[in-house]
């Protein structure tokens, strides 16, 4: 149910990403504990005290934990202090936060085999989308990603392996038809979508002004809102999954025809 979008993971923010927005129903029968944010007074830092409270931490857990996992908006300094404590990134947010201007990001630390083995296909995919994600992170800021943050968050990752075309549609069908992220299936649509230049060509012209606004041109999400005329961000999100809905249907019924 939460992987194909018809309800959520309430209040377990990480379970909820890594089933509904990454595609990983895996996770979903895991057992993970969230790690919070650390605070240390200004005159006790760089005396590892907040390494030690999450080694504590970490003691303290039982043996049917799979993963520990945290949430926060990323700094090269933070990125690396997780890293150098067993965790290992997993996911880049299209959005940035706020107050601090960056990006969220998702660190796991895997307990288990089948944590690991999780974490192995997570890190594979990250591998592959996270230029893109880059990409459309820089166009969508006024300001420009921090260089040592970028160098923390592509640090480590496998060689990408490419997708071939069976891997291609079900990305993009889990994106259309479920609640993948679009920066998680980044490439996939972009590969899609430059397949299908005819079909896409010949969507409404406001479906063709989302799809290849964002997927082709690679224009800001402001940029894509003002040109489509839609009242919100969220409006336009709904109205960007439903044209590629749409593309799927179109090229399927001409397939059949």
């Amino acid at each position: 149910l939460v992987a194909s979008g018809r309800t959520r993971i309430r209040a377990h923010a990480i379970p909820d990403a890594l089933v509904a927005h990454m595609g990983h129903a895996e996770a979903g029968a895991m057992t993970i504990v969230r790690s919070v944010r650390i605070a240390t007074h200004p005159g006790l830092r760089r005396a590892g005290l907040a390494k030690a409270l999450v080694e504590h931490v970490h003691a303290a857990l039982g043996p049917e934990v799979d993963m520990i996992g945290t949430l926060f908006g990323a700094t090269a300094e933070l990125v690396r202090f997780r890293r150098a404590l067993g965790y290992v990134l997993v996911r880049v947010s299209a959005s940035r936060g706020a107050r601090t201007g960056e990006p969220s990001v998702l660190m796991v630390r895997p307990l288990t085999p089948r944590a690991e083995a999780l974490v192995a296909a997570l890190r594979a995919e990250l591998a592959r989308e996270l230029p893109l994600q880059l990409e459309l992170l820089q166009a969508d800021g006024e300001l420009l990603l921090d260089p040592a943050l970028a160098v923390q968050l592509a640090s480590d990752l496998p060689s990408p392996a490419p997708l071939d075309d069976a891997a291609v549609d079900a990305a993009v069908r889990a994106y259309a038809f479920g609640q993948r992220t679009i920066e998680s299936v980044a490439t996939a649509l972009t590969r899609f979508v430059g397949d299908h230049a005819d079909r896409v060509a010949a969507l409404s012209p406001a479906d063709r002004a989302l799809v290849e606004g964002r997927l082709v041109a690679r224009r800001s999400w402001s940029a894509v809102l003002a040109a489509s005329g839609l009242s919100s961000h969220a409006a336009m999100m709904r109205a960007l999954r439903r044209a590629v809905r749409r593309l799927i249907l179109d090229i399927g019924a001409e397939l059949s025809a």
